[in-house]
């Protein structure tokens, strides 16, 4: 009786190992992409606008917002967004009850460029430019006993820029906390984040 053949065995195709678009490894740990909207609420410490010496000041507040515009761009991804943004001063004259205050608005468009440094899929990092106006209105009660300068007041516009870096840290999917340092409207600005 002839011998029967083996049946052949049967050969897998080769695995390929799937892969990412250039540029885009790290796409699955990047919270700010295009489409997302992020917005801070944030408390500003210490001086700024070029105030110095003894004046005293309120925490600055700001709401900022901004939208992924453009993906891709190197590792990561352009913001364009805006601050609104308050702070005001006050100098008490020394041995009398008078005072000059000092109150900012501060109205910017900003534009940040996001990319994860660190590869945590919980961090967001960015660093940008601002450009916009701040109007500051003065009020300075010592010539109040003088009828014609009683409550004299002056307000100002002025153009003003800023140059940042910040980092966000999302406790839950959309929640978060944030910082920025730099000179925007404070050397340093803290408070919570949102995502959407």
């Amino acid at each position: 009786m002839p011998a029967t053949a083996p049946a052949p065995t049967p050969v897998s195709e080769p695995t390929v190992a799937a892969t990412k678009p250039l540029g885009t490894e790290n796409a699955t740990e990047e919270l700010f992409r295009k489409g997302t909207t992020m917005v801070n609420l944030g408390v500003g410490l210490g001086l700024g606008y070029g105030y110095y010496g003894t004046l005293k000041s309120t925490p600055a507040l700001s709401l900022s917002v901004e939208r992924g515009f453009v993906e891709g761009v190197g590792p990561g991804t352009i913001g364009i967004g805006g601050l609104v943004g308050y702070k005001a001063y006050h100098y008490d004259y020394p041995g009398s009850q008078y005072k000059s205050t000092w109150t900012n608005i501060i109205v910017a468009a900003r534009g940040t460029y996001h990319y994860n440094i660190l590869a945590n899929p919980k961090l967001d990092t960015y660093a940008g430019i601002s450009l916009g106006v701040r109007i500051q209105k003065w009020n300075d009660t010592y010539y109040d006993d003088k009828p014609e300068l009683r409550g004299y007041a002056t307000s100002t516009s002025y153009v003003t820029t800023g140059i940042f870096v910040g980092t966000r840290y999302f406790f839950t999917k959309n929640i978060g906390a944030f910082t920025e340092l730099g000179y925007d409207m404070n050397y340093l600005k803290l408070g919570v984040t949102a995502k959407f």
